[in-house]
């Protein structure tokens, strides 16, 4: 009895120096000092660490859409994750050990009703702005991701702050500048303008340059007075977003089986139990069939630049078409994963998020037959088109590819007319035939034209998507590029 009862003291001892002693610690906190814009994403900058070896799962929850990743924890090293999340009223970071440690804290955002401007001043202190909420910032509340600018509505940045930045803070703020983001620099020299200017997208009214706050508050003032380029709606896209039904002829052709089985029972089967299996037998084989098809997904992408410029600007919709009720996991392409999210605020999602290399790897979301979910992308990305149009003596347009690379085969705007525009070498040049009257035009002719304006010139290309999505889905691009006018 008494080593029985020794026995069982060491067990419970043995139990005691193997339970988790050492907690998880857990700090976290939002770019630009928690403030945001409603229904716009921001970032989370999340601290982890453990006392002990451990492997933890990170969810960063705002409203229904949670952003989830998972680490590997040594003590004395801890992880950081920048992960991109919508801006609800509160967003909770929670890491859960794999041996039951939990740890969680809550995070608050201020949505601004009134546009916001970012000022990151060498001195501190901010800037009035007539309409626009001023928030001042140091240079650790700006973001490591790019999508996180979508939260703020113009910036203003002392140039002498930029080597504070890191590597990832420094390339979210060149996405931001390329993706036409307002932001005026302060106290600029010749590289850093170079370095700004080489990618700024919509020229001089979204990146400028001041000597001091009363210049940058004046710059800003009149380049409000023009317009950016809207970002295309989801619901702009219209017949761009070409039906798939290879779902509908899948149901289709099995409900073609199910009644040409159904006439050969009744012509053959003569016994009640085989004409009552018969539809137990075709529901169930209906929803296996179902049940074991990949969901159906679409790609379309719309970029747009100036010509001669070495970015343009893109957006990006997934279309994901549901085949059967439950839970349904897509792959998120990896050029897309570091803006990957819902189209929908309401929309509950779920996304798989790689730490280390900052972007979505997957969606995971409630489906069914026939229902689309759509998921939403933007940034920038690097272009080679330079191209001129001029009159020749005879009246007949000429284009020119100004550029070193050759160009595919697409369709330039001028002023209402369509003309085709043959593909060119780097320095040749093509006369444009007069363009065909009544001639059709695409869907994709027709946002180019609304985008363009009807005194305006621009030429549009089909985007190379090789590659860019898994087997068994598609993908279609186009790439809209300004042309100087005559």
């Amino acid at each position: 009895m008494r080593r029985l009862l020794v026995l069982a003291l060491a067990l419970c001892g043995l139990a005691q120096a193997q339970a988790p002693s050492s907690p998880l610690d857990l700090t976290a906190s939002a770019a630009w000092a928690g403030w945001s814009r409603p229904d716009r994403p921001t970032e989370v900058d999340v601290r982890l660490a453990a006392g002990q070896p451990a492997r933890v799962v990170l969810e960063v929850v705002a409203g229904r859409q949670t952003v989830a990743t998972e680490l590997a924890l040594q003590p004395g090293q801890p992880a950081r994750v920048r992960m991109p999340v919508a801006a609800a009223e509160s967003i909770t970071a929670r890491a859960r050990a794999a041996d039951g440690r939990e740890v969680a804290q809550t995070v608050e955002i201020r949505r601004s009703a009134s546009p916001l401007l970012g000022v990151v001043l060498a001195g501190g202190g901010t800037l009035a702005l007539a309409g626009f909420h001023a928030v001042a910032l140091g240079a650790a509340d700006l973001p490591r991701l790019a999508t996180a600018y979508a939260a703020i509505d113009a910036l203003v940045l002392d140039a002498s702050l930029l080597t504070a930045l890191d590597a990832r803070q420094t390339a979210a703020l060149l996405g931001h500048a390329a993706a036409c983001g307002r932001m005026v620099v302060l106290h600029a020299d010749a590289p850093v303008r170079q370095l700004l200017a080489g990618g700024g997208g919509c020229g001089r009214h979204a990146l400028m340059w001041a000597a001091s706050p009363d210049e940058a508050r004046q710059a800003l003032t009149d380049a409000l007075s023009h317009r950016l380029p809207e970002p295309v709606a989801l619901g702009a896209i219209g017949e761009l977003r070409q039906p798939d039904l290879a779902i509908w002829t899948r149901v289709a052709v099995a409900v073609a089986i199910y009644f040409a089985a159904a006439a050969l029972v009744l012509l053959f089967v003569r016994k009640a139990a085989g004409l009552v299996l018969l539809p137990v037998l075709a529901t169930a084989a209906m929803g296996l069939l179902l049940w074991a098809q990949e969901p159906v997904s679409q790609l379309l992408v719309w970029g747009e630049g100036g010509s001669g410029a070495p970015q343009a600007r893109y957006q990006a919709w997934q279309q994901v078409q549901g085949v059967a009720r439950g839970s349904v996991r897509v792959s998120i392409p990896p050029a897309l994963g570091g803006s990957a999210q819902a189209c929908q605020s309401r929309q509950a999602l779920r996304l798989q998020f790689d730490g280390s290399r900052g972007q979505a790897l997957g969606a995971e979301f409630d489906s069914r037959l026939f229902a689309r979910t759509w998921l939403c992308f933007a940034g920038s990305f690097p272009t080679t088109r330079t191209i001129a149009v001029d009159l020749r003596p005879d009246g007949v347009p000429e284009a020119r590819n100004a550029g070193t690379q050759a160009w595919p085969a697409g369709r330039l705007l001028d002023a209402g007319q369509v003309f085709d525009l043959p593909p060119l070498a780097g320095g040749a040049r093509a006369a444009l035939p007069p363009s065909r009257p009544g001639a059709p035009r695409g869907p994709e002719l027709q946002l180019a034209a609304a985008r363009t304006g009807f005194d305006g010139r621009a030429a549009l290309w089909p985007l190379d998507l090789t590659g860019a999505v898994d087997a068994g889905a598609t993908a279609t691009g186009w790439l809209l590029v300004d042309v100087a006018p005559r």
